[in-house]
């Protein structure tokens, strides 16, 4: 079961700085099935699942929150998926419009 998540609910888990971990990065959360259950469900592209596409992964600097970044057909446009750190599950997703949010 997918959760899209609230722009209220989304930016409770950021912490007082986003820090890029995609280099980095050692989950013991596998977002595929989730990222699956969106495939079926007609969200994310079927060459995202297939090729596990991820653009970045930020972290917040309490490492409780990773905001995985799934490319979109639009490069302005991601569909992130919220990894619970904390409790070791997604907690859902989010559409972020980097244009809208941040002028780029």
């Amino acid at each position: 079961m997918t959760q899209e998540l609230t722009e209220e609910l989304f930016r409770a888990t950021f912490g007082d700085e986003m820090l890029d971990v995609t280099e980095s990065i050692e989950s013991t959360v596998d977002i595929w099935e989730y990222v699956g259950e969106l495939y079926v469900e007609e969200v994310v592209s079927e060459y995202v699942v297939a090729n596990e596409l991820v653009e970045k992964v930020y972290r917040n600097n309490t490492s409780t929150f990773d905001h995985v970044l799934l490319p979109t057909e639009n490069p302005n446009i991601y569909l992130v998926i919220i990894v619970d750190l904390v409790n070791e599950n997604v907690l859902g997703h989010y559409w972020l419009d980097m244009g809208k949010e941040y002028g780029t």
